[in-house]
């Protein structure tokens, strides 16, 4: 099987999970599978918000897609 288990789809997660998850990784010496596996999310996209943060701190792992609500 390519990718193996590292490459499961894991879940959506909100801005404060990404941020304990960010924190849980860098505290664990940068060990993403084990943050994966505890949080319920992929391999990718452990590293990939680590990556983030490292780049742009906390505004770094804001979710910019979509469009911006409407102000009534």
């Amino acid at each position: 099987m390519k990718g193996g288990l590292a490459m499961e789809r894991g879940r959506r997660a909100t801005l404060e999970e990404r941020i304990a998850i960010v924190k849980y990784t860098l505290a664990h010496e940068n060990n993403y599978q084990q943050a994966a596996d505890q949080f319920n999310v992929s391999y990718p996209q452990v590293y990939t918000w680590v990556r983030k943060y490292r780049q742009g701190g906390m505004e770094g792992l804001v979710d910019h897609r979509g469009r911006p609500k409407q102000v009534k």
